[in-house]
Order: C-alpha cells, then structure tokens, then sequence
C-alpha cells in the first residue's frame, strides 16, 4: 500500500505524491479502488497514466469511474510518482488506500474484495426474477411485482459500487447511467411495496407520493436516454450536465420518502403491525451503511475504507422478503378458513334447494343447478299445493358467492312465509318484495313463479324482472313465451307486476331458466345466446324432463369449456304436462 495523505477540498486542484518501494514485482501496477475525478499519473516527472482533463469540455471520450488499474514501468523502483487530481465535484483525492504488485494479483484481489457484493447481486437477481414469475401467473398480486423489479434495481445498483464492473463490460459511463436509473426507480418500487402491503390507496399520502415518484422516475429516464441518444448522435453529452443540475431534486424527493416512509413504519408499530417492525429494521440498518459511506467519502473512517451499503441493501431484501413470506402465510391461512365457510355457505345452500321435485298428477318436473362458484346466487322451490296444484318458484340475485347466497335463504324463507297466496302468483311476489324490501343490502332480485293447476289445464304467471318462461309444444316444436313483467324485488316497494294466464295442456313443456345459461362465454368470448338455448330446447323434445335438462346442461358447458369459466349461476326447470 502505498501511503497517500487525505487531503480536504480547497480547490479543483490538488498535487500528491510518495515514493515507490525499492522491489517491485513483474508487471508492477497501482489500484486506486476511489478516486474524485481526473488524475495524471507522473514518475519521476514523465506522465504514465492520463484520465480526463477537467479543463476539457464535456466530450464522447470522457469516461467517468471512480477506480483504476495503473500500470507503471518495471524501472520505476525507488522512483517519486506524483498525481495530478482534478475535480469540479464536491469530493477530491483519493479516499482509498493505493494497492501495488502485479497486475494479475491486483485483479485477483478486486475478485475477492467484491465477492460479497457479486454473490448479494446474485441472490438479489433470481429473488426479483422469482418474485415477477409469481406476479406473472398471478397478476393480482402487485406486491410481487414491485418487490421484484425493486430486486432487480438492486442487482444494478449493488454491482456498480465494484470495481469488477469495468473488468467485465468496460463502459463506465454506461455502468453511471445504470446506476442513476436503478436508484431513481428503486424507490419508486419500494414505495409501491409499502402501498400495497399496508392498503393504501392511491388517494392517500403514500399514494400521491408513490405516483409523484414514478412521475420523477419517469422524467429522469427519458432524459437518460435522450442523453445516449446525443451521445451516440452528436458525440456530446451536454444533457448529462442538465441531469446533474436537476439531480438534487431527487435527493430532495428521496428525503421527503425517508420521512413519511419512516413517519409511516413508526405509526405502524405503535399500533402493534409487526411487518412495520420488520421492514423498519431494514430501513434503519440500510441508512446506518449509507451513513458510514458518506463518513468514508468524507475522510471519516481513513483506514475502513471499504463500504458496506451492499450488506444494508442486501438486509432490506431479507426484510422484505420475510414480510412477503408473512402476508402469503397470511394469506393462505384466511384461504384456508374462507373454503371452510364456503364449504358451510354451500351445505346451507344445498340444504334450501329442493334435492327432488314433488310427484304431482299429470306433471313431471327436473331440474339442474350449476354455480358458478362454490355457492351460487339463484334459488328455486316448489310448493306442492294439492293433488292437482304446484307452485315453481325461481330466482337470480344479483352477483354470486356467499352474499347472493344468504339473499336466497332469505328468499326461501320469504317464499313459504307467502303460502296464503301460493293460488295467487302477482300477491305472492308483492308479498316477497315487502318482506324483503330494504333488507338486502343493495343487492336484488329477479323472481319469476308459476302456478299449474292441473284440474282447470291453466297455468298462471308473473314475473318481477325475470327472463320469460319458455312453453314448447312438443308435438310440433312452437314455442312461445309467457308475457310476463315486472320490476325487480329489493328495489322499490311497488314491482308493477299481473298475473298472466295461459292455457295448458298435455305434450306440453314448459321452461324456466335464469339468465346465467345466455351469458357463458366460449375462449372467444362470444355468448351461448338465446339461439343455442332455443336449438338446444328443440333437440331435447322427445327426451324426458331430466334427460332434456341434462342435455342442455352439457351443452352449454361444452360451449363454456368448463363450468369453471362460468359468469353466472345457471339454473334450468322443465315441466312437462302428461295425461
């Protein structure tokens, strides 16, 4: 090591200088790990090594990096060598000790003192490159997304505090712009983190503050690469000198961000939040490491001149990894108790819907049900009025899931608390809609009921907002609709709806279905529609009720793909009047 004196900056201009040992090894060269900004190298008053002249303007051939590998000439033993150092920067000299032997041991040294940051960039790249595969197949879950590219940042900004970068790709001044972009949007990402984990919108104050630094980011980058552009163009970089005139507005949003971040962790953990406390400690042991390499850049520590902001860095993704591995944990636990309500939402559902439908003289009814999840939103019943009499009911309330679910149970309930007017299918679904009005929390539903007396061959109808049941005479194939209206149940007290009054008699099928069977959807996004259903219904006339209903079902699932890319429930009745 070569002594060297730290020198604080009075001027652009300092001059250093020390004597070479006695014995040099083979191929003898000098490593200067840190060095602000130009300097030529003299022995003995005959300039060896020249980077940069301040006085030069900007120019294609600046090329600026902070470590040098000097070779010096084999003669050189016992010799004066002096440094010329230049800077227009804050800092000026050479804050690291000055290593001598051969130029293979110099780089083999290099690989070893950055062995720790080139194995944390490592790790931080497949930890990002992981965390956006998870985001990829999962696009709902941003946190990944912005943990990932925060890594990625990471692997981009850690490598530039070596001096193996310009070992590997020699273009310093690349290597600089690398490190400008990564840690404007480092803390872009990073913000975009902590929004997510704590479910802040974007209305709040980290969420303005997130989208002021994508803003920042964003305007930074494009300035970056107007200024390749130049550089590859005009053989100038006049932009970067605007760059770096504009940068201290990044130091000052930076600081702003360390404020309300910290601000945010501490409230956090005053309210009992441990992933505050985790990322917290993160953040503090990340500032501790920025902290000591400004003291180190400043002459503080002039024997530890090594920095140790990788290891911070390095503490940060660990931080919020085990943050992530919380919330998927987390995650997984509430997973784990929803499917065991929904397993309970779906029993009580099944429990409501009628597993068989009445035996009744002279009719014959099936039916099939499809959610389109575990627990479904549409409901339908019977009443087995008399001999001669029944009542079909059937229903879709809006959404699916468990909500939709308890409004059917409520609808269940409301429907055979409405027998005196089971004969009287207009005053049945007043009835329901006053029992119901206001007590579905925004959520309503349409409901169509027949009545069929089987004595007096009539069938009466009434609907509140219902698809029209379909009647198919099966001897010839016409159908028609019954002309059913009525406004929905759970929005206003009055649902305007009458009875309809058809005759009936026997090869005659009747259907009732909710609007779940036109709205699935083939890979190509186009509807089954009311035309499949028809054609459907045609094909299945000389089957039985069940076998029609089967039929129909598959149908539409084979249109679908899977009763997994289902939109809505589907629920479909088939009556046939027989002798």
């Amino acid at each position: 090591t070569l002594p060297l004196p730290h020198i604080k900056k009075q001027s652009n201009t300092i001059w250093l200088r020390t004597t070479l040992p006695a014995t040099l090894p083979m191929h003898p060269a000098l490593y200067i790990r840190e060095l602000y900004l130009s300097a030529v190298v003299y022995v003995d008053a005959k300039p060896i090594y020249s980077f940069w002249d301040l006085d030069a303007t900007y120019s294609k051939e600046f090329i600026a990096k902070k470590s040098h590998i000097i070779p010096i000439p084999d003669d050189a033993a016992g010799k004066t060598i002096y440094f010329k150092i230049q800077s227009n920067y804050p800092l000026i000299g050479i804050t690291s000790p000055v290593l001598i032997g051969s130029e293979y041991s110099l780089i083999k040294h290099i690989i070893v003192s950055d062995f720790d940051n080139i194995s944390i960039a490592v790790i931080a790249f497949f930890i990002g490159f992981f965390a956006l595969m998870i985001f990829i197949a999962n696009r709902k879950q941003w946190e990944y997304f912005y943990f990932g590219f925060f890594a990625l940042f990471q692997v981009l900004y850690i490598t530039n505090y070596t001096s193996l970068r310009d070992l590997l790709f020699d273009a310093p001044l690349l290597w600089i712009y690398l490190w400008l972009f990564s840690s404007v949007w480092s803390s872009s990402m990073f913000i975009g983190f902590v929004k997510v984990i704590f479910n802040y919108s974007q209305k709040s104050t980290l969420g303005i503050l997130f989208l002021i630094n994508i803003a920042y980011a964003t305007f930074e980058s494009i300035l970056l690469l107007s200024t390749i552009g130049e550089l590859y163009i005009t053989g100038t970089i006049k932009t970067s000198i605007l760059l770096l005139q504009i940068r201290y507005i990044f130091q000052y949003l930076l600081a702003a961000d360390s404020i309300i971040i910290i601000s945010i962790f501490i409230q956090k953990l005053n309210q009992g939040n441990k992933d505050a406390a985790i990322l917290l400690a993160g953040i503090v042991v990340l500032c501790i490491t920025v902290l000591h390499s400004i003291a180190v850049a400043l002459g503080f520590f002039t024997r530890d001149f090594h920095l140790y902001i990788h290891w911070g860095v390095f503490i940060l993704l660990i931080a919020l990894s085990i943050v992530l591995i919380r919330q998927y944990t987390l995650m997984q636990e509430k997973i784990v108790l929803s499917k065991a309500d929904m397993n309970i939402a779906r029993n009580i559902q099944q429990s409501i819907i009628p597993a068989n439908p009445p035996h009744q003289e002279k009719l014959t009814i099936a039916s099939e049900y499809i959610p389109a999840e575990i627990v479904g939103g549409d409901f339908f019943d019977y009443a087995a009025i008399s001999d001669h009499e029944t009542g079909i009911i059937i229903a879709d309330i809006t959404g699916h899931g468990v909500s939709a679910a308890l409004i059917a149970s409520m609808c269940k309930i409301a429907f055979h608390a409405s027998s005196d007017v089971f004969t009287n299918p207009q005053a049945l679904l007043e009835k329901i809609n006053t029992i119901l009005l206001h007590k579905t929390a925004g959520q309503l539903l349409t409901v169509l009921y027949v009545y069929i007396n089987t004595s007096t061959n009539t069938l009466i109808g009434s609907s509140a907002g219902h698809p029209r049941c379909i009647i198919v005479d099966t001897t010839s194939g016409e159908y028609y609709e019954l002309h059913t209206r009525g406004r929905i149940i759970g929005a206003i007290d009055k649902l305007n709806c009458t009875n309809v009054v058809q005759a009936i008699h026997p090869y005659l099928r009747i259907i009732l279905y909710t609007d779940g069977v036109f709205e699935a959807l083939n890979h190509a996004g186009v509807m089954y529609g009311e035309n499949n259903f028809i054609k459907a219904i045609k094909q299945t006339l000389y089957l039985e009720p069940q076998g029609a209903c089967s039929y129909i079902k598959n149908d539409v699932l084979l249109w679908a793909g899977n009763d997994q890319s289902l939109l809505d429930d589907i629920t479909l009745i088939v009556i046939d009047i027989t002798c």
